[in-house]
């Protein structure tokens, strides 16, 4: 079976399958809040992994690369038509101890949603990533190494009339009851990951990508990738409480460019992901509280190594209407 049928037709087909469901009703549930604006101080931990998984299908030969992950603390202010975040990592909680790396990270994102439409732009710089090695069980430094991410997630909710996406994630909004919507996302990005040595180390080159014993310096992937899902709100008291499952499957198709000592390859690749997503909590009409879990992955199926990009993240949030 091919990585195209196995890894992205049959499981958007089992999903879409499972997962139908839709109201006649059109009657819009959706009530906005007198107070337009918040402030909102949240924290949360996250976790990236970059996982080079041979295809020898043998663990020994796969690479695990990670950011300087870490517990993080925040606060968005929203007032009028501004909304601006502030964040930043808390001290001691990193994989290796800041002051023992030359591991750096800086990310910028923004957002904006409407009944049927949104999008997330977001870009990544990372300076240097960790490697983890088997035989001490713990991550070292790779000072060499750079990874540039800029990409958006585009969303179009199908049941916009009455399902609000806002209020099942952001509580910028209040849902009366519960429904749900089918919503495609849709993904561009551009990722690039290079050293000015090599991006897999001499002893694993042979198991990896194309098997060349030169260094591996550049690796960049122009993707496009859809992901159709489903997200619903369970509501209780009129809204006041809710929880929020959704989940998303899909793949897309990379242009990629490697480079390997003087040779550049150039060709198309497939890739596939998933996206699971909940949340949960109290949405009143001063005061709101959200419990968020998020895990979003995607593989890319390059020559001899399956690429496995993997984003999780938990947060607390507590905001304050006025």
């Amino acid at each position: 079976m091919t990585p195209i049928i196995k890894h992205i037709i049959l499981p958007t087909l089992l999903f879409t399958t499972t997962l139908l469901y839709g109201q006649s009703d059109s009657v819009r549930i959706v009530e906005s809040f007198q107070r337009k604006n918040f402030v909102q101080p949240y924290v949360g931990t996250f976790t990236r992994q970059l996982l080079f998984n041979s295809t020898e299908e043998n663990a020994m030969y796969d690479l695990l690369f990670s950011p300087n992950s870490s517990a993080f603390a925040g606060i968005s202010v929203a007032y009028k038509k501004i909304n601006l975040y502030l964040e930043g990592s808390l001290p001691n909680t990193q994989l290796v101890n800041r002051q023992n790396t030359n591991v750096r990270a800086i990310s910028l994102f923004m957002h904006q949603f409407k009944q049927k439409f949104g999008f997330t732009a977001f870009t990544s710089y990372n300076k240097g990533l960790l490697m983890y090695m088997p035989n001490t069980a713990s991550y070292g430094d790779r000072s060499d190494l750079r990874m540039i991410t800029i990409g958006a997630h585009f969303y179009n909710i199908i049941n916009g009339d009455r399902f609000s996406y806002v209020a099942a994630n952001s509580l910028t909004e209040l849902q009366t009851k519960s429904s749900g919507s089918f919503v495609l996302m849709v993904s561009p990005l551009f990722r690039q990951l290079y050293s000015a040595e090599s991006i897999v180390p001499d002893s694993f080159r042979r198991f990896h990508l194309d098997g060349a014993t030169t260094p591996s310096n550049s690796l960049t992937f122009l993707t496009l990738q859809a992901r159709p899902g489903y997200v619903y709100n369970f509501v209780f008291n009129k809204g006041k409480y809710f929880i929020s499952p959704a989940v998303y499957v899909g793949g897309g198709l990379e242009g990629h460019t490697y480079k390997s000592g003087n040779e550049r390859h150039t060709g198309i690749n497939v890739t596939s992901g998933y996206r699971i997503k909940t949340v949960a909590g109290i949405n009143a009409e001063k005061y709101f509280l959200s419990l968020e879990y998020l895990r979003d992955s995607y593989t890319s199926y390059l020559y001899k190594t399956n690429i496995r990009n993997t984003y999780t993240e938990m947060s607390c949030n507590l905001g304050v209407r006025f």
